[in-house]
């Protein structure tokens, strides 16, 4: 009997033994989780900053080029009044006006057959329509919120629609004044061909 009270004895000191030992160790654990835990805490904050940081950046980034472009939208007032334009929409009124006339004087010339008059009024009427997109190219231009571009591309824009309305404005008397030559030629061989038949 006092053999088995030793042995029980010595088993309950040897399980509250690893009792103990377990204990110590589980607590061991949960010291090493908890100190995981405020530095995996310290990690996602760390962590968290910097993607606040690059997203904060990334956004203010985004509105500077957003900004930027949006201001390439605007057109500045001085551009809106710049000579060159008024200039154009002139020449494109006299251009017009000279079309029509030159075709008038040409179909009422009686010199010209009808295909000619055909032909004559083609390239007139494709000259109009050029000089039509000009116009729209350069409204497009001076327009708010129509295209991105600076102030010295606008303006170089500008100056080459300047340039090929001249063009357009140039080619038209070259053309017409040229037609009106070959009509007054042949309004004079035509007279010379009826004065012959008068005389014989």
């Amino acid at each position: 009997m006092k053999q088995t009270v030793m042995i029980v004895g010595l088993i309950l000191v040897v399980s509250r033994g690893f009792s103990q030992n377990k204990i110590t160790v589980m607590l061991e654990q949960i010291a090493k989780y908890e100190v995981y835990l405020m530095d995996l805490k310290k990690g996602y904050d760390v962590v968290n900053k910097g993607l606040t940081l690059i997203n904060d950046i990334k956004h203010g980034e985004f509105d500077l080029h957003r900004d930027y472009f949006n201001s390439l939208k605007s057109v500045n007032p001085q551009i809106k009044s710049e000579a060159k334009i008024a200039a154009m929409i002139a020449l494109q009124a006299e251009i017009l006006s000279d079309c029509q006339s030159y075709y008038h004087q040409l179909q009422q010339s009686g010199v010209f057959t009808s295909q000619e008059i055909s032909y004559l009024y083609t390239v007139f009427s494709a000259l109009l329509t050029d000089v039509a997109k000009d116009i729209t190219a350069v409204t497009t231009v001076i327009a708010d919120g129509q295209l991105q571009m600076k102030d010295g591309e606008r303006l170089s824009r500008i100056d080459q629609l300047y340039a090929g309305m001249t063009d357009h404005y140039e080619f038209l008397h070259a053309f017409g004044d040229q037609a009106k030559l070959q009509g007054l030629q042949r309004r004079k061989a035509l007279q010379e061909v009826q004065n012959l038949q008068k005389m014989y």
